[in-house]
């Protein structure tokens, strides 16, 4: 089985449509509300993490957080 590998420069509209089982995630615990917010066309994942001060290795350290909750789940 092929382990995701998230991509930062993704755009956030196409990471919610691809993870939408991270909404949540993102939004609970990260602060993301912007996964109903109309720029989420516009912008990709890391400048949505940038919005919200995250970067950096606390970046790293949240992409390797929802690859563990995404490669976890077998019913993906």
């Amino acid at each position: 089985m092929t382990k995701v590998k998230i991509d930062p420069d993704m755009n956030m509209l196409d990471f919610i449509l691809e993870y939408p089982q991270l909404v949540d995630v993102l939004s609970e615990e990260y602060g993301f509300h912007c996964v109903n917010c109309m720029f989420s066309g516009m912008d990709t994942f890391r400048q949505g993490a940038e919005i919200h001060d995250i970067k950096g290795e606390d970046l790293e350290e949240m992409i390797e957080n929802l690859e563990k909750i995404i490669n976890s789940n077998t019913d993906l």
